[in-house]
Parts: structure tokens; C-alpha cells; sequence
């Protein structure tokens, strides 16, 4: 898994991610009704199960998708502690490295 990196979309789109959460699509768009408070610890605990079944010896991270900054928070904290090198993919192609430590 050499260069290999593990893409995770933040969108409303991730179902996994926002399990538990109350999510409506109102003109063709989706919207996250429950209160940021309480979604900030379904999410957390949501993505360090994702990040369990799939790590799979990843040692990159690319975080992709639209979705409010507080929620790229909850998951880059914790992504950050387990992974050597996390990017921001904008969804046109472009990839920032956010942190990186260690090789």
C-alpha cells in the first residue's frame, strides 16, 4: 500500500459517517437537522469506525466533500493521531496536505 492514500468523503452524502444523525433533502439538496452539538460526537464516533474497518495499513488520509467546517474539525482531529499525512481534496482535483508527521 505504498503511496496509497484513504479518501473519505465529509459530504452529507456519506451515510456511514452521519449514521444516527436526522439528514432531509429539501430542493434537491441535503440538509443536517441534527443540532451541530450532538452531531459532532455521532460523527466522531462514526468515523473511528470507518477508520477501523478500513485502515487496512493506509498511512495517507485525503478528507473530500462539502460539508460545514466543524465537521472536517471532528474528523481531522482524530484522523490526525492516526495517520502520518492528512489531505484536503476540493473536489476539482486539487489536494492540500494539512499535516503531516512522521513518514
Amino acid at each position: 500500500m505504498k503511496n496509497k492514500k484513504l479518501k473519505i468523503d465529509i459530504s452529507l452524502n456519506n451515510n456511514l459517517l452521519y449514521y444516527g444523525c436526522k439528514i432531509n433533502e429539501i430542493g434537491g439538496k441535503l440538509n443536517l437537522l441534527t443540532p451541530p452539538a450532538d452531531a459532532i460526537n455521532i460523527i466522531g464516533r462514526n468515523f473511528q469506525q470507518i477508520i477501523v474497518k478500513n485502515r487496512n495499513g493506509f498511512k495517507e488520509i485525503i478528507l473530500t466533500g462539502s460539508m460545514a467546517i466543524w465537521a472536517y474539525l471532528v474528523v481531522f482531529h482524530i484522523a490526525v493521531h492516526l495517520f502520518v499525512k492528512v489531505w484536503y481534496e476540493d473536489g476539482l482535483g486539487n489536494k492540500l496536505l494539512i499535516a503531516a508527521h512522521g513518514s
